[in-house]
């Protein structure tokens, strides 16, 4: 072999290697990156909302803790592996925390957040128990699949003993559950929002933005379920599916702030509103009855008229004002 063929075949990497530490990068830098993201929606959630319930406080701050952990044991992970494992094959294999970080952490993330769309639907459907007690159920049977796929891999200890069998089938049951319930809520939720139209123009963008971020938020969530699932049944061996299952959990809590930030107005941005204020008066004549005495009343309508995206939407509200009131606001 020539010296130059031997350089090329030396620099090289193996290409089983590859396929083993190539997903993993790349979930690291996706599950921090999205870290950050939900960081950030969280300090805008703290700002803007100060009064919201304290059931959607304790749900944000619960679900950021979780994360904030899992992201802890993640990075000790990747330590693990590029670190003290580096240039060692077996580091590439073992599971270290993995089974408490995704299946059991993003297990409880993904059924909080759920839990919290069941929720909605239950307010938004006048109280309706049917949906929102199947989408639950739902949930807490991917969220117990999780769990025990969690104690298959902390058993396993490497990648290469699981049994892939039980891992299909725990790992199939969790997923798609997961992916149903994100489907399941997604129609609820659009088909509850479309109804709720009060013909005001606020509430009706209010509704078509919360309708297309669920839409948008539950698809996302639910293919990046079924991928992971396709992934695993086609590369049990292979650690291609870590990179979708690690980001996954990362995703749902994203999606909770997302769907509680959408609330957020800027001043002065693209969704600017004017408006402008018309009075009129309409003098009407009454006789009270009790004393006989002649009194003027007038009927003041005061139109609002909201001027946004080039749609007019006008507003009317009717107050009854006698004439000494009438004379004194002009």
């Amino acid at each position: 072999m020539s010296p130059a063929a031997y350089l090329v075949s030396a620099a090289a990497p193996d290409a089983k290697i590859v396929q083993m530490s190539g997903p993993l990068i790349v979930s690291f830098l996706l599950s921090w990156g999205l870290f950050g993201t939900l960081s950030v929606q969280l300090y805008l959630y703290y700002q803007a909302f100060p009064n919201d319930r304290t059931f959607a406080k304790l749900l944000v701050y619960t679900v950021y803790l979780i994360e904030f952990a899992a992201t802890i044991i993640l990075t000790h992970d990747a330590f693990s592996i590029y670190g003290y494992g580096f240039a060692d094959v077996s580091a590439l294999t073992n599971v270290y925390f993995f089974w408490l970080d995704v299946p059991i952490m993003g297990g409880l993330v993904a059924f909080f957040g759920q839990s919290f769309y069941a929720y909605r639907v239950h307010v938004l459907s006048e109280k309706g128990l049917l949906i929102p007690c199947l989408i639950v159920a739902i949930s807490l049977t991917g969220t117990v699949a999780a769990f025990i796929i969690g104690a298959f891999i902390l058993e396993a200890g490497s990648v290469t003993n699981l049994e892939v069998r039980q891992a299909s089938v725990a790992g199939g049951v969790w997923l798609g559950a997961s992916a149903i319930c994100d489907i399941t809520i997604a129609v609820c939720m659009t088909y509850y929002l479309t109804k709720s139209d009060t013909g005001f123009l606020q509430t009706r963008e209010l509704v078509s933005r919360l309708t297309r971020l669920i839409i948008e938020t539950g698809t996302l969530t639910a293919v990046v379920a079924v991928c992971t699932i396709i992934l695993f049944l086609a590369y049990p061996r292979n650690n291609y599916y870590t990179a979708p299952l690690a980001i996954l959990p990362q995703l749902y809590a994203n999606t909770i702030l997302v769907i509680l930030n959408s609330r957020i107005k800027i001043a002065g941005g693209r969704r600017s509103e004017t408006s402008s204020d018309i009075m009129s008066t309409i003098p009407l004549h009454f006789r009270s009855i009790a004393t006989n005495a002649g009194t003027e009343q007038s009927l003041i309508i005061e139109i609002r008229r909201a001027v946004s995206d080039a749609n007019v939407h006008n507003q009317v509200e009717i107050r009854v004002m006698n004439a000494s009131q009438l004379d004194s606001s002009i």
